[in-house]
C-alpha cells in the first residue's frame, strides 16, 4: 500500500492506494430528473434498451436516493461523497449563499487522477466549472447553468453547422399557463422544427453532441495506458424538452397509451382545489407550474418519456462503442440520475424545495469488471436487483473501493460492494436529506428509516409549516402524506426520536435541530434546557 497524495507539493488530499496488476476503467453516466415511473415498472410502456442491457451486465439498486432534489446540491454531494453546504441551485439563490463547490473542496475523481487515471468528461457541470476544469483539464467545458446549452453552447451550434443545420427552434411547444390562469406561462419545449425540407435529424440532437463529444475524448486521448476515468453527464431529460423527427410512430403509441396520475385527476376533481394534508410549499409550486390542463400535461409526459428513451438511445451508442473498443467487459460502469420528477403527481412538475419520494428516488445501476479482484463478490450478482435503501452518497466509496484507494477524509456514504455483500449500514451513515430553496424558499431536513414494522418510511420536517411528511417508499404509485392518520402514530413517533438523534449527533444539522426540537418538545419528552450555546 502506497500513500499518495493529490497534491504532492502542498499535502493536499493524502491517501493510500493498494496496488493492483491493472486498474480498472470506469465510467459515470447520469441523467438529470428522472421520474421513478420510467425505470421502476409502473409505466410499462417505457423502451430502454439500453439501460436494460446495462441491468443484465450489473446490478440495479431500486431503492436508491439522491441527498437533495435539485442538481446543484445533489451533484455537490455525490461528488464529494459528503452532505454538501449548498443547498440551492445558483439561479435563485440569496447574495452570499454557496452555490459552487469551493477550490479547497474535493471531488473523488481527483483520487482517481492523482493514483494515475486519464479522467475526461462531457455535458453538465452545476458544481462550478473551475473544479471540473482542475479535474478534468483546460479541454473540459462543464455545462454550469440549468438553462437550456442548445442556445449558446457555441460548440454545440458549431456542431449544428457542420451537419448544414442552423440553432434549433419549435414546431410545437410547450406552455403551461400563468399563475393566473390567463395567458401563456413557462415554456417547456416540445417537438423540433425541421430543417432543409427534412425532420430534424436525432444525431443532431444535444445528447448526440455529447455522446459524439465523448467518443471523440476517448478516441483522440494522448494516455491510453493510463486507467480511464470518464463522466458522461447528460442535460435531460429535464425540462425544456427537444423532440427531434423520426419519433411520430413512438410517440403515437405513448400517447396512446399515456394515463395521468390518479392524484391529478383527484386534483382536477376537486375544481384544482388545495390538496388536504400537504405543506403549503406544494401550492406555492402549483400555482407557479401547476398543470391544470389535461392536454398540457399529457404533452409534457409524452415529450418527457421521448427524451428520455432518446437519451437511452444514445447511451446504447455509446455502450456499443465502448465494447467495438474492447473497454466495456473489464470496467465499472455506474448510471444515476441527480434527482427525480413529479412528472404531474398531485398537478405539480419538474422538482421543488420539499422532500418527496418521487423527487428523491433516483435509478442506480453498478456493472462490475470482471478482471477486478475488490469486486468479485459483486460480479456474482449480475442480472439481479438490490431493495435495499441506498444513497447517491455511496457512490464515492464504491468507486474508491474498486479503484483501491483508502482516505482518511471523512465520506458520508458505505460502500455499494458492502451492501451486496451483506453488511448492515453503519449507523454513523444514515440516509438523510436537506433543502433550502428553488422556485421558493423551504428550508426542510428529513430521514430514510425502517420502522418497528419493518417498512421502509421517508419522514420530512418542513420548517415553514406545520404539517410533516412521511411515506411508504414501498408505495411507488399515489403517494400518500401518512403524516396524521391514526394508524401511523407510533411510526411517526419512531419518526420524530430518530430524527432527533440524528440532528443532535452531527453539527452540520445544528441549523435545524433547534427549531425542530422546540417545536416538538412535548411530543420527544425533552427535558428543560439553556438553548443559547454559551461557550
Amino acid at each position: 500500500m502506497e500513500k499518495k497524495y493529490i497534491d504532492t507539493k502542498t499535502g493536499k488530499g493524502p491517501f493510500f492506494l493498494h496496488k493492483n496488476e491493472r486498474a480498472s476503467n470506469i465510467f459515470l453516466i447520469t441523467m438529470d430528473m428522472v421520474p421513478p415511473q420510467f425505470y421502476l415498472g409502473q409505466n410499462h410502456g417505457v423502451q430502454t434498451p439500453a439501460l436494460d442491457s446495462l441491468k443484465k451486465d450489473g446490478l440495479f439498486f431500486t431503492s436508491a436516493f439522491a441527498s437533495a432534489p435539485l442538481c446543484g446540491p445533489s451533484r455537490a454531494s455525490y461528488l464529494t461523497g459528503r452532505y454538501t453546504y449548498i443547498t440551492g441551485n445558483s439561479e435563485r439563490a440569496h447574495d452570499g449563499h454557496s452555490t459552487e463547490l469551493r477550490n479547497t473542496d474535493t471531488i473523488w475523481p481527483e483520487y482517481l487522477k492523482a493514483s494515475g487515471y486519464h479522467t475526461r468528461h462531457s455535458g453538465k457541470s452545476h458544481v462550478g466549472t473551475d473544479i471540473f476544469t482542475r479535474v478534468f483539464s483546460e479541454n473540459d467545458a462543464p455545462w454550469h447553468r440549468w438553462s437550456p446549452p442548445w442556445y449558446d453552447d457555441e460548440d454545440y451550434i458549431g456542431f449544428l453547422k457542420r451537419k448544414g443545420l442552423k440553432r434549433i427552434s419549435f414546431k410545437k411547444e410547450i406552455r403551461a399557463l400563468s399563475w393566473s390562469r390567463n395567458g401563456k406561462g413557462n415554456s417547456y419545449g416540445g417537438w423540433l422544427s425541421g430543417q432543409n425540407g427534412r425532420p430534424f435529424p436525432e444525431d443532431a440532437t444535444y445528447p448526440a453532441f455529447l455522446v459524439d463529444r465523448a467518443i471523440n475524448s476517448i478516441e483522440n486521448r494522448r494516455y491510453e495506458k493510463k486507467p480511464l476515468y470518464f463522466q458522461l453527464d447528460f442535460f435531460g431529460p429535464h425540462q425544456p424538452f427537444a423532440i427531434p423527427g423520426g419519433w411520430e410512430k413512438r410517440e403515437k403509441v405513448i400517447r396512446r397509451n399515456m394515463k395521468l396520475p390518479k392524484s391529478w385527476e383527484a386534483w382536477a376533481k376537486s375544481g384544482f382545489a388545495p390538496v388536504p394534508n400537504q405543506p403549503r410549499v406544494y401550492e406555492m409550486y402549483r400555482k407557479n407550474w401547476g398543470m391544470r390542463q389535461r392536454e398540457t400535461l399529457t404533452d409534457y409526459r409524452v415529450a418527457n418519456q421521448l427524451q428520455f428513451e432518446l437519451i437511452d438511445k444514445m447511451i446504447g451508442k455509446f455502450l456499443d462503442f465502448l465494447k467495438g473498443q474492447g473497454l466495456y467487459e473489464n470496467s465499472l460502469i455506474m448510471f444515476i440520475a441527480d434527482h427525480g420528477e413529479m412528472n404531474g403527481e398531485w398537478g405539480c412538475i419538474d422538482k421543488g424545495a420539499y422532500l418527496n419520494p418521487q423527487v428523491l428516488r433516483v435509478p442506480v445501476i453498478l456493472k462490475p469488471p470482471r478482471n477486478n479482484a475488490a469486486v468479485k463478490d459483486a460480479v456474482k450478482f449480475t442480472g439481479t436487483t438490490c431493495d435495499m435503501p441506498c444513497s447517491l452518497l455511496d457512490i464515492a466509496p464504491t468507486v474508491l473501493e474498486t479503484a483501491g484507494i483508502e482516505i482518511p477524509e471523512r465520506l458520508d456514504g458505505y460502500s455499494l460492494l458492502k451492501i451486496l455483500s451483506g453488511e448492515p449500514r453503519p449507523d454513523d451513515k444514515p440516509i438523510m436529506f436537506d433543502i433550502w430553496n428553488h422556485v421558493v424558499p423551504n428550508p426542510a431536513v428529513g430521514i430514510l428509516f425502517k420502522a418497528s414494522d419493518n417498512n421502509c418510511y421517508l419522514y420530512s420536517y418542513n420548517t415553514t409549516h406545520e404539517i410533516d411528511e412521511l411515506y411508504d417508499i414501498s408505495i411507488l404509485s399515489e403517494l400518500k402524506n401518512l403524516y396524521g392518520e391514526p394508524h401511523y402514530n407510533l411510526v411517526y413517533k419512531e419518526a420524530l426520536n430518530l430524527m432527533n438523534r440524528y440532528l443532535s449527533h452531527d453539527e452540520r444539522w445544528e441549523i435545524y435541530k433547534g427549531y425542530f426540537q422546540l417545536e416538538n418538545a412535548e411530543k420527544l419528552n425533552l427535558p428543560p434546557l439553556d438553548t443559547q450555546k454559551f461557550l
